[in-house]
């Protein structure tokens, strides 16, 4: 019966969502144009170079050196696998959704248990740094600095969300070396630029579709403000540009950007869910864990704004 009354409400949304693209066809034209612009001027170039290295980087046994430098000091921090340390450094480069994508490759290569990856999705979730501090900050904001902050910020309150999420039982570390990839360096290339280029178009159609619902709440929905929040939730580069343009205070300007990266908005949700699909990982662990890791970053970058920036 449920399921029957959500099917029913999936298909009554999207029946209105298609009556509305008949409608209003060229405006949807122009969201689905203004999308490929987006991904292709911002996504690609600061998230394809690295999600690609950091995978190759990973067939090739970088996990095992960065577990050597970094894992006693997680194991001690956050009690998880000292191979954990690899999904918690590249996510804070590549951006999301690699977080959930080597937590996930980490689980089935069996380097740590589900716990460990329950309590890794928790918080490894961040945005890319290029496109917090160039996109947002230089060419949005006009400061780079402010970027850099709410890069900093975002980070910090992340780990936080980590500590928060940290359990009392003793985590065993799995004693397991690596085998060396004995394929050839073009055929692991090309597996990894399919895979990064899979995660990529799944962005660019989750992006799409959500913007193409954010045009319908803007011909319906008259308050700015409201317009803006709802728009950040649910596709955060649109809902970030729209408040960048706001008339909104600097300092609320930062928060609330800060705020909207460190949620993800539920594009980037949708992303991550069809990531760990089948592993047993649980994804409402990672969505309260966004709302933590959100709330964080808004208060902290209220907290230190005026000391750091003014």
């Amino acid at each position: 019966m449920k399921n029957n009354l959500i099917n029913l409400l999936i298909n009554i949304a999207l029946l209105y969502i298609l009556i509305f693209i008949f409608i209003y066809s060229n405006e949807i034209k122009i969201c689905i144009l203004n999308s490929i612009d987006i991904w292709i001027n911002n996504l690609i170039p600061s998230i394809f170079p690295f999600l690609l290295i950091t995978s190759l980087l990973y067939n090739y046994g970088l996990i095992d050196i960065l577990s050597k430098i970094f894992g006693k000091i997680i194991k001690k921090i956050y009690n998880l696998e000292e191979k954990g340390s690899y999904a918690i450094i590249s996510s804070m480069f590549s951006g999301y959704p690699s977080g959930s994508k080597y937590t996930k490759e980490l689980l089935i290569d069996k380097e740590i248990d589900i716990k460990s990856a329950n309590h890794l999705i928790t918080f490894t979730s961040y945005a890319n740094p290029l496109f917090v501090i160039l996109v947002i900050g230089e060419t949005l904001l006009n400061n780079k600095k402010i970027g850099i902050y709410i890069f900093i910020i975002h980070l910090i309150s992340g780990l936080l969300t980590g500590v928060l999420f940290k359990t009392k039982e003793e985590k065993k570390s799995i004693k397991k070396e690596r085998e060396k990839n004995k394929r050839k360096f073009i055929n692991v290339l090309i597996s990894n630029i399919n895979d990064t280029f899979k995660i990529l178009f799944n962005m660019l159609g989750i992006m799409i579709f959500f913007r193409m619902i954010i045009t319908i709440i803007n011909k319906k929905i008259v308050n700015n403000y409201i317009k803006y929040i709802i728009e950040g939730l649910l596709e955060m580069t649109t809902g970030i540009i729209d408040i960048s343009l706001s008339n909104i205070t600097l300092k609320y300007k930062t928060a609330i950007i800060g705020f909207l990266i460190s949620f993800g908005g539920l594009s980037i949700h949708f992303q991550t869910k069809s990531i760990i699909e089948g592993t047993g990982i649980n994804y409402y662990k990672f969505l309260i864990a966004r709302l933590i890791h959100s709330l964080l970053c808004f208060i902290l970058i209220i907290i230190f704004y005026d000391l750091v920036l003014v």
